[in-house]
């Protein structure tokens, strides 16, 4: 069986995307690593917790306030580049830059005044308000995801992956910098600062490239209210839920940090954000894996079987992945932790309580990507709602009653319940895939022709 799947040209072009993707993060997370290191045998573990809490707080924030931008230009213009229809495909980016640009800056506002008010609440001193404040900036490029899209569009793979390199190897610098000049916590925070920084400008420098060499950036001007009026009826809905989806996914590891920090202690989530660390590089093969598969399902006609089938061959062999990447947790868990001195040893035994989470994870990872593609975003949202209103009392009750690995076990459980729910999901859709209508297929809104650069 397994020869078949290999034998099959859209999965090899899968896994060779997936690799090129690979081959970046890798080096990536070993250069992050390095960053990771010298921020843990400088910082004390409370320091740490603070810098974790300040970037979990930006990164929550940003979440939140974003929309899947991203979704618009794949799902609304992928078919249609195809097709040559470039005015489709210009409107789709501009509403897609238009809704980043909008929702950016209310929520760096949102950020700003919310933690002005209420950032006490978080255990951050006063002292370390302007870092807070100045690390808000980075919000509308955290939530901005047009660039992305746009890269993906003209299947930019290589460019996607230089990101991966560029965030860890400014940051890795930056402490390295901070380590050997001595400016403890302020200076990490300024290096971690700088590196999504440069990551943030390089991806879209590069989105904006792509888009003037296809010839499509003449003219082209952020829109909402016009170009919506272009689009095709329910996009808003596909919006709406996608971004509440996307959210409720996001905020896990941010919200968790927060809530341990809160429940527990502010060194406990400095561990518990070095336990998510070392587990993300581990599974990140499998996220590479659904990145590439993303973009070619998207193509596919979900009333026929053959996304369903690309969907699960990939859920396999991701959940494989994650297999694997558990048996990494508990064999080399304990090595790594060691490196970052004995003041972060309990990370290791959290690492072990969470490390099911990477094979529940990595599986269900591909069934998002087709339940979107047959316009079931909704199913998706109300999965992911159920599972967070799991979640959240779980963790709240084990990090009470059991501590940081009470909470490890929590976040364990909660993607399991997530996981669970996603391939109900899938099956009902499956079942009932002949009533299926793709996004693009749809009416447009608005009937008459206006010129997709317009302004909002």
């Amino acid at each position: 069986m397994m020869k078949g799947w290999f034998g099959d040209d859209l999965f090899r072009v899968v896994l060779k995307n997936a690799g090129r993707l690979g081959s970046t993060k890798l080096i990536g997370a070993a250069v992050g690593l390095v960053a990771l290191v010298s921020t843990g045998r400088t910082l004390r573990p409370h320091d740490f917790g603070v810098l974790t809490l300040i970037a979990s707080y930006i990164e929550t924030i940003a979440a939140i306030g974003q929309f899947q931008s991203w979704q618009i230009v794949l799902h609304y213009a992928a078919v249609p580049w195809q097709k040559g229809e470039r005015g489709t495909v210009q409107n789709s980016i501009s509403l897609a830059i238009g809704l980043d640009i909008c929702a950016g800056l209310l929520s760096m506002l949102f950020g700003i005044l919310a933690f002005l008010f209420f950032g006490r609440l978080l255990g951050i001193h006063d002292q370390h308000t302007i870092l807070v404040l100045i690390y808000c900036t980075l919000i509308p490029g955290m939530g901005s995801t047009a660039a992305y899209g746009i890269l993906r569009l003209f299947d930019r793979i290589d460019l996607v992956s230089r990101q991966q390199l560029i965030t860890p190897t400014v940051r890795a610098v930056g402490c390295l910098l901070a380590w050997v000049s001595g400016t403890k916590l302020t200076g990490f925070v300024i290096a971690w600062y700088l590196a999504l920084l440069a990551g943030q400008i390089y991806l879209w420098g590069t989105a904006l490239l792509e888009l003037k060499r296809h010839d499509l950036l003449k003219g082209l001007r952020p829109s909402i209210i016009r170009a919506s009026r272009q689009m095709p009826e329910g996009m808003w809905g596909f919006v709406w839920t996608a971004s509440i989806t996307t959210v409720l996914e996001t905020v896990w590891e941010p919200i968790s940090k927060l809530l341990v920090g809160k429940i527990v202690s502010t060194s406990a989530a400095g561990l518990y954000s070095l336990a998510m660390e070392f587990l993300d590089a581990v599974q990140r093969p499998a996220k590479l894996l659904e990145k590439s598969y993303y973009p070619e399902v998207v193509l596919m006609n979900p009333r026929t079987s053959a996304p369903w089938k690309l969907a699960l061959r990939t859920s396999v062999f991701s959940g494989a992945l994650g297999l694997l990447a558990m048996l990494v947790v508990y064999v080399g868990g304990k090595p790594v932790i060691s490196m970052f001195g004995h003041r972060f040893g309990d990370a290791a035994t959290l690492m072990m309580w969470m490390s099911p989470s990477l094979v529940f994870f990595t599986a269900g990872l591909p069934m998002e990507g087709v339940l979107y593609t047959a316009g079931r975003s909704h199913y998706i949202m109300l999965a992911q709602l159920f599972s967070v209103c799991i979640y959240v009392p779980l963790l709240v009750y084990m990090g009470h009653h059991y501590g940081l690995n009470g909470a490890g076990l929590a976040y364990a459980l909660g993607i399991f319940f997530a996981t669970l729910l996603m391939f109900a999901m899938m099956g009902v859709t499956y079942l009932r895939r002949n009533r299926i209508v793709l996004p693009h297929e749809r009416e447009t809104r608005h009937s008459g022709d206006l010129p997709a650069t317009s302004g909002s």
